[in-house]
């Protein structure tokens, strides 16, 4: 069971360690799929404090707040950039994750995340995206993908494992593929 966790939590924690995690408070997920949901983990895993998912699953809300997240968010039902910056102190997530290729992902990933802050982009679109240069450039913000990850990042993620770092992430998904 824990073999075939290794490829989802390693795209993850190659997305997390390729953003500026070290110096992020706030971070916001955006897709709670099983990438966005293993980022939640790997966010957890370096010490983020708070966690924000935005998806419009009620079932993926329920297992991101099982698996930690600080702030499920549904993006039908609320107004994502809004609710970010009041958990925030008004700045925004220092960094963000757009986990659904779906450009109303991304333009909330874009709108929440800071100025000066941070979006990876970890999904797989079928179409491009429309980049509001406005809000990129004026705010100064990064946008970076992440899609590669070498032997360092499978090392990392099966030392975690091995460290019992997920240990509800198996039971989870024991419960969710075959219960």
């Amino acid at each position: 069971m824990y073999v075939a966790l290794v490829e989802p939590l390693t795209v993850a924690w190659h997305a997390v360690t390729r953003s500026p995690v070290a110096t992020a408070r706030t971070a916001l997920v955006v897709g709670g799929g099983p990438i966005g949901l293993a980022v939640v983990q790997v966010l957890q895993a370096h010490g983020v404090e708070s966690i924000v998912v935005a998806e419009v699953s009620a079932q993926r809300r329920r297992f991101a707040a099982t698996l930690g997240a600080t702030d499920v968010l549904d993006p039908r039902a609320e107004d994502i950039e809004a609710k970010v910056r009041s958990l925030s102190g008004d700045a925004g997530a220092d960094i963000a994750f757009e986990c659904s290729g779906v450009q109303a992902g991304f333009d909330s990933a874009l709108k929440g995340v800071r100025a000066r802050g941070t979006v990876t982009v970890v999904s797989l679109w079928e179409e491009k995206p429309v980049i509001d240069a406005w809000e990129l450039v004026g705010s100064e913000k990064h946008i970076i993908g992440s899609a590669i990850f070498d032997g360092d990042d499978f090392e990392a993620v099966i030392d975690a494992i091995a460290s019992g770092m997920w240990a509800v992430l198996p039971c989870l998904l024991f419960r969710v593929s075959f219960g």
